[in-house]
């Protein structure tokens, strides 16, 4: 399952000409999960497999959360697209078509408890090495142009340079939904095991004091609103 953010996000890394992801968070209940997960991996990934082969999309892939509580998502779906017809197109998910089975006879959403769905725009990335576990990351910087810029042109060149246990690494900016509460950008960090996510979120890894010339903590003074670790269930590409 090492495969997440090479083509990621070619990451949820990504190809380069990977312009946009969607990510839809569900939550679903314990005693629902392992049918849901099935369902997911044994049917609709053959559909994103399809559409993938068909060039109608980049990559799919079903993330779990670690670590939590009943109140929040369980796990997440990254979608991957070239363009934004692409992404906003829901033709392409009909499993009768390319599988020869209803998508009654496969729903999921049925068993979800809650699902949201996001839509962003990548603005560069560290394909790096694949990861089974990473950090996403969600802030609303006062200045989004200045923290971008800032982490393509500082934190990128430092994380390429240094040891800092990251596999891969990304930056993307929020579409939709857009408000005056939400997060505007999201990065994210691939690690190889879970504790080495943990450990940087802990603030015992050997990240290093960062790139000097850096503004981020000017740009977004009281850090990132919430930092997520996830786990790769399946990814595809």
């Amino acid at each position: 399952m090492k495969n997440f953010i090479t083509t990621l996000f070619l990451t949820l890394g990504l190809f380069l000409n990977a312009q946009y992801y969607s990510i839809t968070y569900i939550q679903v209940p314990v005693d629902k999960q392992a049918e849901v997960a099935r369902l997911e991996t044994q049917y609709w990934s053959k559909v994103a497999k399809a559409n993938i082969d068909e060039g109608k999309q980049l990559a799919w892939g079903l993330f779990a959360r670690v670590g939590g509580s009943s109140e929040t998502w369980t796990h997440a779906f990254v979608n991957v697209y070239e363009t934004i017809d692409q992404m906003m197109d829901p033709t392409i998910w009909n499993p009768e078509k390319i599988l020869g089975i209803s998508a009654s006879e496969i729903v999921t959403n049925t068993m979800y408890s809650g699902s949201a769905l996001h839509h962003w725009k990548i603005q560069d990335q560290i394909p790096g090495e694949n990861t089974d576990f990473s950090i996403w990351n969600y802030g609303r910087p006062n200045d989004l142009g200045g923290f971008v810029r800032d982490n393509i042109e500082n934190w990128k060149p430092y994380f390429e340079k240094n040891d800092t246990g990251r596999l891969n690494w990304g930056i993307a900016t929020k579409i939709l939904p857009a408000n005056q509460t939400t997060a505007t950008v999201m990065t994210w960090d691939g690690f190889e095991s879970a504790a080495d996510a943990i450990k940087v979120l802990a603030g015992e890894s050997n990240e290093g004091p960062g790139p000097s010339n850096t503004m981020v903590g000017e740009y977004m003074p009281d850090g990132f609103m919430n930092r997520v670790v996830v786990q790769t269930v399946m990814w595809v590409n």
